[in-house]
């Protein structure tokens, strides 16, 4: 007789939307973070930054969004693993 797993089931457009979520962030995060690191692109006049701490914005914003893009295919990742996974 098959058993069913005992727990939480969350729905799969719950995580899928989760993922999204994360995944447009990320990305939103890697474009503005570009954007600062590049003085080119917005000068010195955003937010009346210095070099310095525009740059340093720009840093974070673009470690952030590496960190966002890592959890999303790590995530990506077990949700594969758990689909191989067969309950007796």
């Amino acid at each position: 007789m098959k058993q069913e797993p005992q727990g939480n089931v969350v729905g799969v457009s719950e995580k899928a939307i989760g993922g999204r979520v994360v995944l447009f962030l990320s990305t939103i995060s890697f474009i503005v973070g570009t954007m600062f690191l590049s003085q080119n692109i917005t000068g010195n006049i955003v937010a009346n930054f210095s070099t310095n701490g525009a740059n340093w914005f720009g840093a974070m914003l673009f470690v952030l969004a590496i960190m966002g893009f890592s959890y999303y295919i790590w995530n990506r990742k077990n949700q594969q693993r758990r689909k191989k996974i067969v309950f007796y």
